[in-house]
């Protein structure tokens, strides 16, 4: 009988060893996948990472009608979007912001002599968008402005925006403008995906690079035209001295009353 015991307590005792080591077992497996799961969260965090800053060192996407023409010799990505024929004698550098009323004032005052210049070949125009006024409503106009180019639509997207001066421009209503200025193609897709953010961050740094401060600055032929030659006579005069070869240094025409700049926030006067 005892030596029945006794092999019950060593079975018992050597069940009690098994499920000790199975214990054991377990928790050393515990601790394996926990560290496993570790490793593999920081492997996903690090490949996340990497991804989002290979992205960022990509590729600016750049509007087709981006160029300089005669104009300012603006290097890299932020070249402004050329409007009219590309080898035209004169190029007008004009820095705008579509929230800037001065901008507004300047477009109503010479808008549609300018299309004069640019349909009759005397001159192009390069628009610089900005966002010195406007802020983040600004860079959005900036990217739908950018899309509609791509599809031919610049100067009808100038003219229907600052028809709108003072809209603070979100996605949907860039959407509306574009479907009531009839801009097809794939500006609507393009004014969605943000897909020129990037081209109008860089446009914006262009501007320090050339000391443009306040909205609208002009320039013809890479000479900065005066403020008080900003009418219709003044361009025009301006326009028809640097096809001649010379300089736009000429006076302001008289009896007339052109906008005053809108400063970037923050620049001194």
């Amino acid at each position: 009988m005892s030596s029945k015991k006794a092999e019950a307590r060593e079975r018992i005792k050597a069940m009690r060893e098994e499920q000790a080591r199975q214990e054991r077992r377990r928790e050393r497996m515990m601790r394996y996948g926990v560290a496993v799961a570790i490793v593999a969260a920081v492997a996903i965090i690090a490949v996340a990472v990497a991804a989002s800053r290979g992205g960022d060192d990509g590729p600016v996407a750049v509007p087709a009608a981006s160029g300089t023409g005669n104009g300012l010799a603006v290097e890299g990505d932020g070249a402004g979007i050329l409007v009219g024929q590309p080898d035209a004698p004169v190029t007008i550098d004009y820095w705008m912001d579509f929230l800037c009323p001065h901008c507004a004032e300047f477009e109503a005052a010479n808008g549609t002599l300018i299309d004069e210049l640019v349909s009759s070949g005397q001159a192009n125009i390069v628009y610089h968008p900005l966002t010195f006024t406007g802020g983040v409503y600004s860079s959005r106009a900036n990217n739908a402005f950018a899309c509609a180019a791509d599809e031919d639509m610049a100067s009808e997207f100038v003219n229907a925006a600052f028809a709108s001066q003072g809209t603070q421009w979100s996605t949907g209503s860039l959407v509306d403008l574009g479907e009531q200025t009839s801009i097809g193609g794939d500006y609507e897709s393009c004014v969605n995906d943000d897909t020129y953010e990037d081209w109008a961050s860089a446009a914006e740094s262009e501007a320090r690079e050339f000391e443009v401060t306040a909205t609208p600055t002009v320039f013809v032929n890479g000479e900065l035209l005066d403020s008080t030659a900003w009418t219709p006579e003044g361009i025009q005069a301006a326009v028809d001295t640097a096809a001649a070869g010379g300089s736009i240094a000429t006076p302001a025409p008289t009896g007339t009353t052109t906008p005053t700049p809108t400063p970037t926030p923050g620049a001194t006067e």
